[in-house]
């Protein structure tokens, strides 16, 4: 009877080792902002300001809207999720002029963008400049999803094959074909006079 509970506990922490390795193996890139290994940006500028502090990231766009990128290289040929868990801590609700934003696949000013604003309001768009004139949002996706206006929410973008799947708290929110990526850019953009309080930021192939 021993043996066979040893042989059955060991299995298990076998099972659970494995289990462990292959998820730290399909990890590509994870941050809880406990500490700064990443080198995000810590500065106080006239446009912007953003600091870590206990296990969050804040950026504050103090006019126009601001962001903070860190480069991440997917191979998109094999399926991914890129996850984030944020706050929009202070800002006007108004999705039409101060929304926030998680960019990815981005080169300079090209990228892909999924929008969230206090309203509730959320959007897929694909932006080839800085100004909103220089982006065309996918056709309806510009709608309310499940969101808290004053809590965290989390914002998930799936790849699957050939397709895009948008989830807002784990409620599938848009889907559209897959887009090739501009570059290898990801990060957080906040809309004009807002804050975010970011949370993490987790990308994985699946």
């Amino acid at each position: 009877m021993r043996t066979g509970i040893l042989i059955l506990l060991t299995l298990s922490a076998y099972i659970a080792k494995a289990q462990t390795s292959k998820s730290a193996s399909n990890t590509i890139f994870f941050d809880d902002f406990k500490d700064n290994k990443n080198n995000w940006t810590i500065a106080d500028t006239k446009q912007a300001r953003s600091k870590m502090d206990s296990g969050f990231y804040y950026l504050t766009a103090k006019a126009h809207a601001c962001g903070e990128t860190h480069e991440i290289t997917i191979d998109t040929r094999k399926d991914f999720e890129i996850e984030t868990r944020i706050k929009i801590l202070s800002g006007e609700a108004d999705h039409k002029n101060y929304y926030s934003m998680i960019f990815w696949g981005r080169e300079a000013m090209q990228g892909n963008y999924f929008t969230f604003a206090r309203d509730g309001f959320a959007s897929v768009e694909i932006c080839d400049g800085k100004n909103q004139s220089d982006c065309i949002t996918k056709s309806g996706s510009l709608k309310k999803g499940i969101s808290a206006p004053d809590d965290f929410n989390i914002y998930t973008l799936r790849k699957i094959a050939n397709r895009y799947s948008f989830f807002i708290n784990g409620t599938e929110f848009y889907e559209m074909p897959f887009t090739p990526f501009f570059g290898n850019l990801i990060g957080f953009g906040a809309g004009r006079k807002s804050t975010l309080e970011i949370d993490y930021l987790k990308v994985v192939y699946l």
